[in-house]
């Protein structure tokens, strides 16, 4: 367990410091979500608590710290005073808008994944889903109402597209096959003016596929607000 910190950390805290910066930008948003089954920490900076018992699922907003440097940041198993990495003074990215993705990587190890996030407008009457690989799985096909919207999308990929308002009913199979059915079916709503990301998360092997997911509102104009929750599996 001590390994798979460590290792999920440094990856972490190194691809926050590779992250690019884009001069024009005012603001950066970052958000860090938590997609690794089973993996509870709290992390340290400065000597206290940044973050506590950050667990699957949860999603952490770290845009008020754009542009800072943490002093001292450590990874602990949660609860504990166990160190399961000193990173040292870190540097975050000053611009843009990225998740940072916690995962598994198709082997099953821990990786992470930094997508940034198209904060573009949309049409009148169309909204944004983006389905993103997160899991310890090969590559799979996205269906949406039956049909492929997205083929062949491996780990750590997306796939990403404008489609009218309305809901849809989703699922993951594996790529080329029409069965099993490995994530799903679960309807997901399309928003006019809002962007729903969908990470395919979890372990095949292990069974406990499932997806996360996170949206951007306020895309007819401006990015508004950023909401995240979780999605049924079956």
């Amino acid at each position: 367990m001590k390994k798979l910190f460590g290792l999920l950390a440094a990856a972490l805290f190194a691809t926050l410091l590779a992250a690019p910066a884009t001069a024009q930008e005012d603001s950066a948003t970052i958000m860090l979500l938590h997609g690794i089954p089973d993996t509870d920490v709290d992390v340290i900076a400065g000597g206290e608590a940044a973050i506590e018992g950050f667990a699957f699922g949860d999603m952490q907003d770290l845009s008020a710290l754009a542009g800072q440097t943490l002093p001292g940041l450590q990874v602990v198993v949660a609860g504990t005073d166990t160190v399961a990495i000193d990173a040292g003074d870190v540097a975050l990215p000053a611009s843009g808008n990225y998740t940072i993705v916690a995962h598994l990587d198709a082997e099953g190890n821990p990786a992470l994944g930094v997508f940034e996030n198209d904060t573009s407008t949309t049409a009148a009457g169309e909204g944004r889903l983006v389905v993103r690989h997160a899991a310890a799985a090969p590559e799979v096909d996205i269906r949406a109402n039956g049909e492929v919207a997205f083929a062949g999308v491996a780990n750590g990929a997306e796939g990403a597209a404008d489609l009218p308002a309305g809901t849809i009913t989703a699922d993951v199979v594996p790529a080329g096959a029409s069965e099993p059915v490995v994530i799903g079916p679960a309807e997901l709503p399309v928003t006019e003016g809002s962007s729903l990301f969908v990470y395919a998360v979890g372990s095949l092997d292990a069974v406990n596929l499932s997806v996360l997911t996170q949206s951007i509102d306020g895309l007819a104009s401006d990015p508004a607000a950023v909401n995240t929750g979780n999605s049924p599996n079956s």
